[in-house]
């Protein structure tokens, strides 16, 4: 049976539109699309404006720190002890405290609390700005349409799915002036970039099957070089959005990495070959542009960090690369850049890859500037502590482990992501998982060099670090030794302490901690049985079992004077049971209200296969 005779059976019938229901398509149209855009840019202006109040405030009353001369271990063991701490909370409500209070409920609402989605968990935040886009898009579409009559929303569903197509490329690109204005990090707005996809594909198929529906004439049929490209397009925009679905993406990101470029660009030139035919072409080529800007970008930043020889120690274009562990891999850089702890960069590494040109993410785990409270060098060591797994990280593990200590040729792109400022906050507890260590370290070297420059109001850290195998004490325990070293010389109190989860935990041959006694002889330090605790190794406070997170944040937030900050890096089931820690009674709203501290949750969700 024929599409025309189907559709009569099921009295399906092309509208006749009167010249008045044309002008008022193209009006309404018209409208759609100026309201769309109206709603994108009024919520990058409350982001901008949210991002400016904080900065205020933070400038106004987060940077007044109290200066005082440098004190000895003993006399900061008895600042930061509990006894001079809890004393000062009433423990009764107190309406000083209810803008804290509010901050916290909201925080705990939109940010803590997780939803399970089948294929993973979302914020209520997330979920917000997900669900409110498609249906924002979804009511731009449908409404003022005579009753859902498809001939009035048929060409409308295009229109609007065509002219956010620069917005989507840009929440996809490293270098968007959507972040310059937000703050956000690119790899965050990586969640708003799926959504607006998912929905413009959704109405490109709303569009071609309400075509569809109502028949072909002989100028819109396949017949036409235009229309096939159309089609083309949609194809490719289709396969595109399947192949970046989450599994997808986790088990094959290289391959997906580069079909979803292949694949986009045969949309955007499709559609405009399209789209150009009806005159409506301009609603494609900004999309290249926006693209091409950030790719123009990366390319002068690829060029200006890795510049010609700036000195004796700087070597062009290559990168020291060494097996640290037997699935971890050190790779360093000498290189004259700048960048934020937390911050995050891209690799290439033509020797290593399949392909000259691939790029790949990791985050730094060094910091700019010296322990010291200077700045250092001119050249910086640019330290990547990357897991070995499959594709280019499994290759590079390979070659690493067949060459030992080597240099491979390595040129970087970067820095990117928008970290969190800490120094405003009294208390920092920083968590860390495997590999995920990367983004918690620099952060604490960051808050040594600042307590050491007095450009900080931290007072205490807890770092905890979770790992499998013991063989990873090797390349971190002399770094954190170096930074508990460097706070002595400040009022900072570093708390270190490794959790070793594997079922063995041998620990290297080393001398052990001392402690002095009354007469000023030396002992080994005790071991507390009651929490399986191994001796002291390099500084390092090393446990052998899965770290207790409620009562490392329990204490962590009771032994705070002031707001902590909570940072948070790792396998998933860390991250959500830091989150459903601090969205229970921990940081309730009431508790905030009778004094205790406000807690912010930092969690580092980076990765583009995620």
């Amino acid at each position: 049976m024929s599409w025309p005779a189907y559709a009569s059976r099921l009295h399906i019938r092309a509208y006749q539109p009167t010249a008045a229901d044309k002008v008022l398509k193209a009006t309404q149209q018209k409208k759609a699309i100026k309201e769309l855009w109206l709603i994108i840019s009024a919520i990058l202006a409350f982001l901008l404006l949210v991002r400016l109040v904080r900065f205020t405030l933070t400038s106004l009353f987060g940077r007044r720190l109290s200066p005082s001369p440098a004190c000895t271990p003993t006399e900061k063991s008895e600042k930061n002890s509990l006894e001079l701490v809890l004393p000062g909370r009433t423990g009764r409500a107190s309406w000083r405290h209810i803008p804290a209070a509010l901050a916290s409920g909201f925080r705990i609402v939109a940010f803590r609390a997780q939803v399970p989605l089948g294929i993973g968990s979302a914020s209520i935040v997330e979920l917000v700005f997900i669900c409110g886009y498609i249906a924002t898009m979804l009511s731009l579409t449908l409404t003022n349409t005579k009753d859902l009559q498809y001939w009035f929303f048929e060409d409308r569903a295009a229109h609007l799915a065509s002219c956010q197509l620069p917005f989507i490329v840009a929440l996809a690109g490293k270098n968007n002036i959507i972040s310059w204005l937000t703050g956000i990090g690119h790899e965050k707005l990586n969640i708003l970039h799926r959504a607006a996809a998912r929905t413009c594909l959704i109405l490109l198929w709303i569009h071609a099957l309400s075509r569809a529906i109502s028949g072909l004439s002989e100028r819109t049929d396949f017949s036409h070089g235009w229309m096939r490209w159309g089609a083309t397009g949609l194809v490719a925009f289709t396969l595109a959005t399947i192949l970046a679905v989450r599994f997808i993406r986790n088990a094959f990101f290289e391959f997906f990495l580069l079909t979803h470029i292949l694949l986009v660009g045969i949309f955007i030139i499709g559609g405009y070959i399209h789209a150009r035919e009806l005159g409506f072409g301009d609603y494609f080529w900004p999309a290249l542009v926006v693209w091409a800007f950030d790719r123009v970008l990366r390319t002068a930043r690829l060029v200006w960090n890795n510049r010609g020889k700036g000195g004796t120690a700087h070597e062009h274009g290559s990168a020291t690369v060494e097996l640290v562990s037997s699935d971890t891999i050190r790779m360093t850089l000498r290189r004259k850049m700048n960048w934020l702890p937390g911050q995050h960069a891209y690799v290439i590494l033509p020797t290593v890859s399949d392909m000259p040109t691939e790029a790949h993410p990791f985050t730094i785990a060094s910091i700019p500037k010296a322990l010291d409270g200077s700045d250092g060098t001119t050249e910086k060591d640019v330290v990547f502590l990357i897991r070995g797994r499959s594709g280019f990280t499994g290759r590079l593990r390979e070659h690493a482990s067949r060459h030992g200590i080597c240099r491979v040729p390595a040129f970087i792109d970067g820095p990117y992501g928008c970290p969190p400022d800490l120094t405003g906050f009294t208390t920092c507890i920083l968590v860390a998982g495997g590999s995920g260590v990367s983004y918690t370290l620099p952060l604490l070297l960051n808050l040594v060099h600042n307590a050491r420059a007095g450009s900080s109001r931290v007072r205490r850290v807890v770092f905890v670090w979770a790992v499998r195998d013991s063989d990873h004490l090797h390349w971190i325990s002399k770094t954190l030794s170096e930074a508990i070293a460097a706070a002595q010389s400040s009022e900072l109190v570093v708390d270190p302490a490794v959790y070793i989860t594997g079922p063995t935990c041998a620990i290297p041959e080393i001398p052990r901690a001392s402690s002095a006694t009354s007469d000023g002889s030396s002992t080994p330090s005790e071991i507390d049985e009651g929490d399986k605790e191994l001796p002291l190794y390099s500084s390092l406070k090393i446990v052998h079992g899965r770290p207790s997170i409620r009562r490392i944040l329990q204490e962590g937030i009771d032994g705070s004077t002031g707001p902590v900050s909570v940072d948070v890096s790792g396998p998933s089931a860390l991250t959500q049971s830091v989150s459903h820690m601090l969205a229970s009674k921990l940081t309730s709203p009431t508790s905030v209200l009778k004094g205790a501290p406000s807690v912010t949750l930092h969690v580092e969700t980076f990765g583009m296969s995620k």
